[in-house]
């Protein structure tokens, strides 16, 4: 079993989509962490690179993912708001 570090993912050049793709019921849990080119991982979840939607749909297939623990390495805003913000972006994208 794997759990993918989406943001790791996208830092190294690599496509998350493409990982759970290839691994159909061997990722059960995601680290819900965005990335930036620029900003790197002081960027919102939501606010990267970060293929969401795709991902979101590739669960629906036999992917197998169960578990997305939304992860934040820094951010301008204070804790709570940080937590709130993230929060209310993955209830937008994910179904």
């Amino acid at each position: 079993m794997l759990q993918l570090d989406v943001g790791t993912c996208l830092a190294t050049g690599n496509d998350p989509v493409a990982w759970v793709e290839k691994n159909p019921g061997r990722i059960r849990s995601i680290h819900c962490k965005d990335w930036s080119p620029e900003k790197g991982y002081r960027v919102l979840f939501g606010e990267g690179v970060g293929p969401w939607k795709k991902l979101f749909a590739a669960r629906r297939s036999e992917a197998g993912i169960e578990y997305y623990l939304i992860e934040q390495e820094g951010s301008e805003y204070s804790e709570m708001e940080t937590a709130q913000r993230c929060l209310a972006t993955y209830r937008k994208l994910h179904d």
